[in-house]
């Protein structure tokens, strides 16, 4: 097959800052063209990764919405241990981050195993009543505001309160982590407002959050609670328990992905019911029947994760394209989710679509997200009572984060339009 070196690289530009500072509708007009003349094609290295890369390197774009299914479904094949993100980390940074998603089998089953346990059935239904009145809260303050940030009334403490309850933090703890969770999913943003090295800010928020969690770890240890740090110190692996270095990256994966994976889901579904009234309206006149369909057609507009990226682990063919052993094969679910051979207008707000397999949780196989269930619960319960207390509210142009992993919101204009 051929070598990296001897491939030409394409000539649409997915790589750069650049492309990824545009907003989402205007990444598709370069997805659809790939989608249908190249769905899998050689890029550059994605510009500006942590680590230096060579001229040649470069990644297998996948865009079709059937490719990151089988990508996704053959996790022998496309294997994760080599790293899952779109650009290049430093092994230190990769070890301390990415916890299980970057894990093979068999490990990654036994240690999912683990975390799962904070997503059961029970512990989901033992969230409900508590959720019910935090939603409550949250909505009447949004309704009582007037003109304000959607994402700081709304969004933010939504998914505040839900990883405070799930891991047992106090206030200050969770405020902690939160911005740092922040500033690394926005780190190259928040890199050229401090003036400071990329690389050097992460190594910090990355200490920060680990230096917390073995703290809180060692507490737990001595005085246990009904929360999931207690669960993942008294867990065993193979009769071992787990390292403080797995716990803090295991604890920084669910504050990640419970934290800010449900806050940006959030602030999207919000600005498409503001620029979508009829669906709305629709949604509104019978929420309990229809909010099902919603939501999942909510989850795919928003596809709040951009990119996840796999490596060949021997010589394959993905879609006629001859594929080589060590090769980085990067999943691109906004394009997969706008896929026009599985999704009909796929660039319309539909709330009652059927079918909807969207890829918004991964598309399939192993590292499926285990926080679907609790994505979906928040989700739903938050737009029930949007719609009941606030059925008019309208939301501004957000401003976004300039990033290849997480399609962020840092904040949105709204008003909480007339009571009913």
């Amino acid at each position: 097959m051929a070598t990296a070196a001897s491939r030409q690289f394409d000539t649409a530009d997915i790589s750069s800052i650049q492309f990824w500072s545009q907003p989402p509708a205007a990444w598709d007009d370069t997805f659809r063209t790939l989608r249908d003349t190249r769905p899998v094609s050689w890029h550059k290295a994605p510009e500006g990764s942590l680590l230096p890369t060579p001229p040649d390197d470069g990644f297998w774009a996948v865009v079709r919405h059937a490719d990151i299914v089988a990508v996704s479904s053959q996790p022998d094949l496309y294997i994760s241990s080599k790293g899952v993100q779109f650009e290049e980390l430093p092994d230190d940074i990769l070890q301390a981050t990415q916890s299980i998603v970057a894990l093979d089998a068999p490990r990654h089953l036994k240690l999912r195993s683990l975390v799962s346990s904070a997503f059961s059935p029970a512990r989901m239904e033992q969230m409900r009543a508590s959720m019910a009145a935090e939603v409550e809260r949250i909505v009447e303050d949004f309704a009582t505001a007037g003109e304000c940030d959607f994402v700081a009334k709304v969004s933010m403490p939504m998914a505040r309160w839900t990883m405070t309850y799930m891991l047992g933090l106090e206030t200050a703890e969770i405020d902690r982590f939160t911005e740092a969770i922040s500033i690394m999913l926005s780190s190259r943003d928040e890199a050229e407002k401090l003036g400071k090295d990329r690389a050097e800010l992460v190594n910090e928020v990355v200490g920060l959050v680990s230096g917390t969690a073995v703290e809180m770890a060692k507490a737990r240890r001595a005085d246990p609670q009904d929360d999931v740090m207690t669960d993942l110190v008294q867990a065993r692996v193979d009769g071992e328990g787990l390292t403080d270095a797995e716990i803090s990256a295991f604890f920084l994966l669910l504050i990640g992905a419970g934290f800010d994976t449900p806050r940006q889901t959030i602030s999207h579904a919000g600005k498409a019911l503001s620029d979508f009234p009829a669906q709305r309206v629709l949604l509104a006149a019978d929420f309990d029947a229809r909010s099902g369909k919603a939501v999942e057609e909510l989850l795919r507009w928003a596809t709040p994760v951009l990119t996840l990226r796999r490596t060949a682990s021997r010589d394959t063919e993905l879609n006629g394209q001859k594929i080589s052993a060590g090769d980085k094969v990067a999943l691109f679910y906004p394009s997969g989710n706008r896929d026009e051979r599985v999704f009909t207008d796929p660039n319309t707000l539909d709330l009652a679509r059927t079918p909807n397999r969207h890829i918004s949780f991964g598309g399939g196989g192993p590292h499926h997200c285990l926080g679907s269930v609790l994505a979906r619960m928040e989700l739903r319960m938050l737009l029930g009572e949007l719609l009941r207390r606030v059925p008019d509210f309208e939301i501004g142009e957000p401003v976004r984060v300039t990033s290849n992993f997480v399609s962020a919101i840092t904040s949105m204009p709204a008003v909480a339009g007339p009571r009913r």
